[in-house]
């Protein structure tokens, strides 16, 4: 999923990049409070205030995201690799999971035309593999090859499964809801997962995937990567317990 320009800016400095006026929320005068700033010191600003620059600040409050790198085929059967960081599970039951296309990327073209693909797990070893295959290349460059990838056959699915992917969600597709037509419009695909795969390695005791030997990589603010951390488990309350 490509990124503006100039992700590495804050929206806080606008103000100094343009000939000292004030950016949105930045405060004037000593006492004064800039637009929408509360007296607890937050930085606010309202969504037409910070234009495109509000797609930045999402990015950077909204994480980290997971990664989908969706694999796909056209109707002829070339092969298509790509991350997309807007992703999540849509639906236990149905079992559905979605991925966003900012803007009609092959991925969702793809995904119309054939009604298949499939979510690869992201493991931080092959962070760099990713982000090559986020290349803006034309429809017909297979994206394996050209980051040295090594496809296996799906077992439900046409669409190939990336072999050093320590896991996949094979899906048909189900639905796509498009907000707009614009270059930066969102398309949310959603799919239902037909077949899982897990390399055998990467599963626990208790019959889950193990997520620390999954190690997965994770997109946050800015062109930034993080990969996870330590983990706690936290039993969920029940107000029954509680009565």
């Amino acid at each position: 999923m490509s990124e503006p320009a100039d992700p590495a800016a804050h929206p806080a400095q606008q103000g100094h990049e343009q000939g000292g006026q004030r950016g949105p929320g930045q405060t004037g005068q000593t006492g004064q409070r800039g637009p929408g700033q509360t007296g607890h010191g937050r930085w606010e600003a309202g969504a037409a205030e910070l234009g495109r620059r509000l797609y930045l600040v999402m990015n950077c409050l909204v994480a980290p995201r997971p990664i989908a790198w969706i694999s796909t085929v056209d109707a002829g059967g070339v092969a298509n690799l790509a991350p997309h960081s807007f992703f999540t599970v849509a639906s236990a039951d149905p079992p559905l999971v979605q991925f966003t296309s900012i803007g009609r990327k092959d991925s969702l073209r793809n995904a119309e035309a054939t009604g298949e693909f499939v979510v690869n797990v992201v493991p931080w070893r092959l962070r760099l593999a990713v982000n090559e295959t986020s290349i803006d290349a034309p429809p017909y460059i297979d994206e394996f090859s050209l980051a040295d990838l090594t496809s296996e056959p799906s077992a439900a699915v046409r669409p190939p499964r990336v072999a050093q992917s320590p896991g996949a969600l094979e899906c048909r597709l189900v639905a796509v809801h498009s907000y707009g037509d614009r270059p930066a419009s969102g398309h949310v695909v959603v799919g239902q997962v037909v077949h899982v795969a897990v390399d055998a390695g990467a599963m626990a005791a208790d019959g889950l995937p193990d997520l620390r030997v999954l190690d997965s990589a994770t997109r946050g603010d800015r062109m930034n990567w993080y990969r996870m951390g330590e983990g706690e488990s936290i039993e969920r309350p029940r107000w029954a317990d509680r009565s």
